[in-house]
């Protein structure tokens, strides 16, 4: 594969971290509740004067190389998403990419969607193998008529359980929790996912809920066959993003805290989030605290600074490992092309 000249990242500015819904403007479906939150994070912005500068001469073949994309939102009745993710997949197939994550926000959770999903992974010849993780909208068939399976928040949970959500996502990924992790030649992926939802709490809302269980095991895991400087993969859907207390908003991690905590102890993590539908060409694509944290905008629909609808774009990344160096390239889906400015290596 091609490599693609890194460029650095500007100086990072706070992050306006959600997700602003437009009416009129997208097919993807929002509980009716929904609020729009501004966050913003304390974060060490990326100095480009200190970054490592790429070596050409040792860009000739990738220890690893995978892709990672989010809120793919392949719903039966979206035909957009549906062609989006095709386009996306089929990509992935001409550069090569043997891996590929998608993290989270798969469908809205119904039989129908996931049928609708693994029918379009089965068009695509020789598709990478692909690893997921729930979503907030894994949750999202409560939120629709479980007779006619329409938009219907005003009958919210219309017979539905948590454990019929979790277990469709868990037949459908043949996996056996929502968090596991997985070694590709030699690089730690590991793999979280929300326990609860607002079925359950309506507090909750679309924020993850990551039980102790889970942050412990997440702890046990970064340290198994832990060395220095070599990088490790971590992904969930909702950002890790620090909300400033006097708004007086949630985290969209509900155990943030405990999750950053334990992020904090180990500087070669690479925490990959999705969920806010962020354009990559923004400048808090990537954040860098004692941990690097990447967003990964949307396959089915970015959005800009504003939140406005980007219908004609389809975005993820991909990711390349060379000798424990991390080249992240932002890639656009519907053009074929990568995107300028959306290059960091770590």
């Amino acid at each position: 594969m091609r490599k693609v000249l890194l460029l650095l990242l500007p100086l990072v500015v706070l992050l306006t971290a959600t997700v602003f819904w437009s009416n009129g403007t997208s097919s993807l479906n929002l509980p009716f509740d929904s609020q729009t939150t501004i966050a913003q994070l304390s974060f060490t912005p990326i100095n480009a004067n200190t970054l490592p500068q790429a070596d050409e001469s040792k860009q000739n073949t990738s220890n690893l190389l995978f892709g990672v994309v989010s809120d793919i939102h392949v719903q039966d009745t979206n035909t957009a998403a549906q062609n989006k993710f095709q386009q996306m997949l089929g990509d992935m197939v001409k550069l090569h990419v043997s891996d590929l994550v998608i993290n989270g926000d798969l469908g809205d959770g119904t039989p129908q969607d996931y049928a609708t999903l693994g029918k379009l992974i089965r068009r695509q010849k020789n598709h990478p193998v692909i690893y997921y993780t729930i979503g907030n909208h894994e949750f999202y068939k409560a939120y629709h008529n479980p007779i006619t399976n329409v938009w219907s928040p005003g009958t919210f949970p219309n017979g539905e359980t948590e454990t019929n959500a979790i277990n469709r996502f868990l037949n459908f990924t043949k996996r056996s929790k929502v968090y596991y992790d997985e070694y590709l030649k030699g690089y730690h992926f590991i793999f979280l996912g929300s326990e609860k939802s607002a079925i359950s709490n309506r507090s909750y809302g679309d924020r993850a809920y990551l039980s102790e269980q889970q942050l412990t095991w997440l702890e046990l895991k970064i340290k198994e066959n832990y060395k220095l400087n070599k990088p490790v993969f971590i992904f969930l859907h909702q950002p890790l993003a620090q909300i400033n207390k006097t708004q007086n908003r949630p985290d969209y991690v509900i155990q943030a805290d405990r999750l950053r905590q334990i992020l904090d102890q180990f500087p070669e993590v690479i925490f990959f989030s999705g969920h806010i539908h962020r354009k990559l060409e923004l400048p808090t694509t990537v954040l860098k605290e004692r941990f690097v944290m990447v967003n990964s905008s949307s396959v089915a629909l970015p959005r800009d600074i504003n939140g406005r609808a980007l219908p004609n774009q389809s975005e993820g990344l991909i990711v390349e490992v060379l000798q424990n160096k991390v080249f992240i390239n932002g890639r656009d889906f519907m053009t074929k092309t990568w995107i300028p400015g959306t290059q960091y290596e770590f």
